[in-house]
């Protein structure tokens, strides 16, 4: 299943290689983060900023537009929440 985000680009980035536990050393992943606006159901507005895994064949879509507003195809995973102690 997948659906879209849109959101304002702010950056792209490759995050760091990582070692497995077998010593197999996995490439990082082409990623661009993107501040997405979202209206709650009270009305107040909630900025939110999601960093999106894309194929590196994608990078190019992305490449001039910092700064504007785009829209993402995205496939969805989970979603971890957090809470104050």
């Amino acid at each position: 299943m997948s659906t879209y985000k849109k959101g304002k680009l702010l950056s792209q980035f490759v995050s760091p290689d990582f070692k497995k536990e077998d010593g197999t050393i996995v490439e990082g992943k082409v990623k661009i983060q993107i501040l997405e606006v979202v209206t709650l159901k009270n009305g107040e507005i909630k900025n939110e900023l999601i960093d999106i895994s894309i194929p590196k064949e994608k990078l190019a879509l992305y490449k001039d537009k910092i700064g504007s507003t785009v829209e993402v195809e995205v496939g969805v995973i989970g979603k971890c929440s957090y809470y104050g102690i």
